[in-house]
């Protein structure tokens, strides 16, 4: 482990590739679909009584009444009174005492406003602490019942995580059962979706790709099947053709068929006179071997019967003498020289077909026929048509199971040679899938006749095509990993050739001048001198005086010169070639398109569009992901995602579902409403007007 990486682990979830039930690649949807949200609504807070909020205006309004009327009232009374009271006694003299019914009189008047005084605040006071207890008990009961919900909030929120970390969020998408054309993606797009594919198919029956693309798209399949499998048969041709086991199982007629097939498939105009001609030429030279039939034997033949001179052994000395004085007339050999030539020509580049020494190896689970790099001439071309007759011929003549067959690269093939291959393999079951880089005139005849998938198009005209048998009203969501692998893939080719010449020459020169000059002058006077106390001081006098002056010149003259020359010739080649396979999860799916032109033309390299026609008409769309590496991902399922429930279960249930996985519990039956009322007006419980709040407690206006 390195990096907080277990790749081993990684290497082992890679080997699930290896599944059965073929898959074109995977479709994403977000777990979080199925979050059902808590049921139980939060707690209200309970509005306290309104009696309690009024007895509380009305004893602060009593209370501040007695306070400034009735209070103040009776107690001037009072203090008159005894004023009056406290007058009359110094009016009578010093010893008169006040008279206490005066006093009396001053209490009694001072007593019933200050008693209403006081019971209107023990009132306000006890209005207040019943206003507050109360409130205090609304407000503890409300946390205390926010607190519970808000513990079972996220109980059942807890619940729901764990519950949607167990479902899966990539499902499997199946290959159709039929035919499927593929149109357009780039070589990077093929070679994921081989492997995606490939693997999938090895699981449950053999494969048989023909790899016409000449940049060996199958590489990757090739190498985690020799991996994981064994029977591995590679044919890389026209490279390697000396060891290929092309066409070597085939009977004389059928070989014939082939080769007269592939000279003359791909034109239809073509004289029915000459493919006859050619048919019995092939036929009556291949009798003439002896059941040793290759294609150097073949090519000798016909050397010797146009007279030819020969220098190889293919031949015996009696085959060839029978073969040059037996067969054919002298003047059926001159009318035919046109044909016999044309035949050699198209088969002397096979000549070496085959012709090494077989090794004694089983038929391959997989077996791959592949066209190199350097497969870009006429001998190419050549084995391309032979190739798909082969193939053609090999699953019409099988009676047993046969593999799935994958043509990468089928834009050079004929009309007429994928017609038969695809009428072959319909007729006997066998999946077939046609990879075309183009959606030109030629595949756009075809398309319809089975499922149809579509990656990314470059061309303008192939991605309106694409566009218009789609339907443009049609919209797709891809998830985050395909759209930021595709935007991190690099492939990268450089060649660098420079060559510099430069040579440099200068001089330079510096003069220089410079002067300095300096005076300096001082003077100073000394007195010194005394004897006792300072009386009659002894006066001494000193001065002095100096002057000083100098100067210096300085004069520097240089002259440089430098040369340089410098030479520098290089040549470089560069080639990366980087694909980012992430090991993360991610859940945003926010990449929503239309189906467009433009859209098709900058689809990322691991998007197909999987095209059906519906039971009942119209066409289904299914946005499919073929990056190998999704894999790896955590919540991978090798299998469909079931239908997802109805948006309102999954959303408005609050029961839990009794069965585990995407089934959601069926909603409760809603309460029913009560009637509207007869007279006209806003429904029960509706507010037709602003609601106030509540009246001020403690002062304020009431």
């Amino acid at each position: 482990m390195r990096d907080g990486i277990d790749h081993q682990a990684l290497l082992g979830r890679r080997d699930r590739l290896f599944s059965p039930d073929p898959r074109l690649g995977w479709v994403f949807r977000d777990r979080w679909w199925f979050l059902r949200p808590f049921p139980e609504a939060p707690p209200q807070r309970r509005q306290l009584p309104d009696y309690l909020a009024r007895r509380v205006t009305d004893t602060e309004r009593d209370a501040r009444h007695r306070l400034r009327r009735t209070l103040p009232a009776s107690l001037g009374v009072a203090a008159i009174l005894a004023l009056f009271a406290a007058c009359t006694a110094s009016g009578g003299g010093a010893g008169t005492p006040v008279p206490a019914g005066a006093l009396l009189l001053a209490l009694i008047a001072a007593a019933p406003g200050t008693a209403l005084t006081l019971i209107a605040v023990q009132r306000r006071n006890g209005a207040r602490q019943a206003y507050e207890l109360a409130h205090r008990q609304t407000v503890g009961g409300y946390e205390e019942a926010a607190r519970q919900w808000q513990a079972r909030k996220q109980a059942h929120e807890a619940a729901e995580r764990a519950r949607l970390d167990g479902l899966p969020e990539w499902g499997a998408v199946p290959r159709p059962s039929r035919r499927l054309d593929v149109f357009g993606g780039t070589l990077w797009s093929w070679e994921a979706l081989l492997t995606t594919y490939g693997t999938s198919t090895l699981a449950a029956q053999p494969l048989l790709v023909l790899d016409l693309s000449r940049e060996l798209v199958s590489g990757e399949l090739v190498s985690l099947a020799q991996h994981a499998w064994k029977g591995v048969d590679v044919q890389l041709l026209p490279g390697r053709q000396e060891s290929a086991t092309l066409l070597v199982d085939l009977p004389p007629r059928d070989l014939v068929d082939a080769i007269v097939e592939s000279m003359h498939g791909g034109t239809p105009e073509t004289a029915r006179a000459e493919r006859s001609m050619d048919d019995r030429i092939l036929t009556t030279v291949c009798g003439a071997l002896n059941g040793d039939i290759t294609f150097g034997r073949i090519a000798a033949a016909l050397r010797a019967l146009m007279g030819e001179p020969d220098t190889s052994d293919a031949l015996t000395r009696d085959e060839r003498r029978r073969i040059a004085s037996e067969l054919f007339t002298v003047e059926y050999r001159r009318q035919a020289h046109a044909n016999l030539s044309r035949i050699e020509s198209y088969l002397h580049p096979l000549e070496n077909l085959g012709t090494a020494p077989r090794e004694d190896r089983s038929a391959g689970y997989l077996t791959v026929v592949a066209l190199d790099s350097r497969a870009r001439n006429v001998r190419s071309e050549l084995l391309t048509d032979l190739i798909v007759q082969w193939v053609t011929h090999r699953i019409a003549a099988t009676s047993d199971s046969t593999p799935a067959v994958v043509v990468a690269g089928a834009d050079e093939l004929a009309r007429r040679h994928l017609e038969r291959l695809s009428d072959a393999c319909e007729r006997r079951g066998v999946p077939l899938t046609f990879l075309f880089r183009r959606l030109r005139e030629t595949s756009a005849e075809l398309i319809g006749g089975g499922a149809v998938a579509f990656m990314r198009l470059g061309n303008n005209e192939d991605a309106t095509r694409a566009a218009d048998f789609i339907g443009r009203e049609y919209r797709f969501v891809l998830s985050q990993i395909t759209k930021s692998v595709g935007g991190n893939e690099s492939h990268t080719s450089s060649d660098t050739s420079g060559h510099s010449d430069s040579e440099t020459y200068s001089t330079s020169r510096t003069t220089g001048t410079s002067t300095n000059w300096g005076t300096s002058r001082s003077s100073g006077v000394t007195y010194s001198g005394g004897e006792m106390f300072g009386l009659f001081p002894d006066r001494s006098t000193n001065r002095q005086s100096g002057s000083n002056r100098g100067g210096s010149r300085s004069t520097s003259d240089t002259t440089g010169t430098s040369t340089s020359t410098s030479r520098n010739w290089s040549a470089t080649y560069s080639y990366a070639e980087g694909t980012n396979w992430s090991d993360t999860d991610s859940t945003q799916r926010v990449y929503e398109y239309v189906i467009e032109p433009v859209t098709l033309q900058h689809l990322p390299d691991h998007a197909l569009l999987l095209v059906e026609s519906a039971p009942g008409g119209g066409r289904v769309l299914t946005p499919v992901e073929c990056d190998p590496a999704i894999v790896t991902l955590d919540r991978v399922s090798l299998d469909p995602l079931p239908d997802p429930p109805a948006p309102q279960q999954a959303i408005s249930s609050g029961v839990p579902a009794t069965t585990p996985g995407w089934t959601a519990a069926p909603p409760a039956a809603p309460v029913p409403r009560e009637p509207l009322p007869l007279q006209p007006g806003p429904p029960p419980g509706h507010q037709s007007g602003p609601r106030h709040g509540p009246p001020p407690l403690f002062g304020g206006k009431s």
